[in-house]
């Protein structure tokens, strides 16, 4: 039994014969040994002050999309069509490849945050500047993810200087297939701060964006929101738009011939008023005929038109916001934790250090 435990002395045998811990002992030597533990408990403690000092408050918004994503019934389309005649036009909704499973997956590519890098956004102005008048300057999100916005350090200001002599590159056009070294460190950064959760039974879609400026945050969620709705009403409705693009297309050059067929049949019929030749009615009657023809397919393409028109408001996917963003009043990592985990972890190793030194000198005794 003895062979198995280092410190005998904090362990004794129970009725059966089984070892068990000597509490007691334990809390002796912890005791004997409290201005080590109060030390080191007290150094770790000013290194969570200083680390919580040197660590930037940090603001979280949260914003709650419920999307429709569900096809919706096509009553609308079906009454236009009865109504121009093409009921027998079929309506179904192929599948939609984009669904909200894949939000966080948008919410994290690169063009996605690479379309938020030259967004212009206003910093936090405290109380008592604002009563003084001062105007914040708006900065780029590019910028202040960077810290461009901020005074730097010397350490900082020496970096920067580096970086600047050894990359030769322009920041200002942003391409998501070849970034540039402040580019693809500012796509990272945006990366970490930004997160989006789905789920899956509900669909509801939680977006959460962290940054050190409680102004920013709020105006990034927004912009993230709303570029994500962009992106899935673009994509959703690209094929609505390109078939009433190509629709208005066709109903524009059927009414140009409708127009050149009816003036061909004007003059025909201004010019051959007092003719009666039989081959002068035929051609009367072509044109006429060319006249009714071209009038059709552009009342065809006109309906055709219409009904691509209806079909991009169809597509559409609306989106109630269940929890729209608001300003943060407290920061989301507290200094007090910061100072309070230190300290926790400068007992626990203090009390674990002493315990060791006691087993080890026990066992160099026996």
């Amino acid at each position: 039994m003895k062979e198995r435990f280092d410190n005998p002395d904090l362990w004794e045998d129970d009725e059966q014969g089984a070892p068990a811990l000597d509490i007691k002992a334990l809390f002796a030597n912890l005791l004997a040994h409290w201005k080590f533990i109060c030390a080191v408990t007290a150094v770790f403690t000013i290194l969570g002050v200083l680390v919580a000092l040197r660590t930037p408050r940090l603001y979280r918004v949260t914003m709650i999309l419920a999307p429709e994503y569900q096809a919706r019934t096509n009553s609308t389309l079906s009454a236009l069509s009865s109504m121009m005649g093409l009921s027998s036009m079929s309506m179904n909704n192929t599948p939609d490849a984009l669904n909200v499973t894949l939000f966080p997956e948008i919410c994290s590519s690169d063009p996605f945050l690479c379309s938020l890098l030259p967004v212009r956004v206003t910093p936090y102005l405290d109380i008592e500047s604002s009563m003084a008048g001062a105007v914040p300057d708006t900065v780029t999100v590019f910028a202040h993810v960077l810290g461009q916005d901020k005074e730097l350090s010397g350490r900082q200001l020496r970096k920067q200087a580096k970086l600047d002599a050894e990359y030769f590159y322009d920041d200002s056009v942003i391409d998501p297939s070849q970034l540039t070294p402040r580019q693809y460190a500012a796509v990272k950064t945006l990366r970490q701060a930004i997160s989006s959760e789905v789920d899956k039974k509900t669909g509801v879609t939680t977006i959460k964006v962290v940054l050190d400026d409680r102004m920013i945050v709020k105006q990034l969620a927004d912009t993230v929101c709303r570029k994500l709705q962009d992106f899935v009403i673009g994509y959703r409705t690209k094929k609505a738009a390109s078939d009433y693009e190509y629709y208005t297309q066709l109903a524009d050059e059927a009414y140009a011939r409708l127009v050149k067929a009816q003036a061909a049949y004007a003059s025909s019929v201004d010019y051959d008023r007092s003719v009666i030749l039989q081959s002068v009615n035929s051609e009367k009657q072509r044109l006429q005929t060319d006249v009714n023809l071209a009038n059709q397919i552009y009342s065809q393409m006109a309906q055709q038109r219409e009904l691509a028109k209806a079909k991009i408001q169809e597509a559409k996917p609306v989106y109630a916001v269940v929890q729209p963003s608001t300003l943060p009043m407290r920061s989301c990592n507290s200094r007090k934790k910061v100072v309070a985990l230190w300290l926790i972890i400068g007992g626990i190793l203090s009390c674990g250090c002493v315990l060791v030194r006691e087993a080890f000198s026990k066992k160099n005794e026996n």
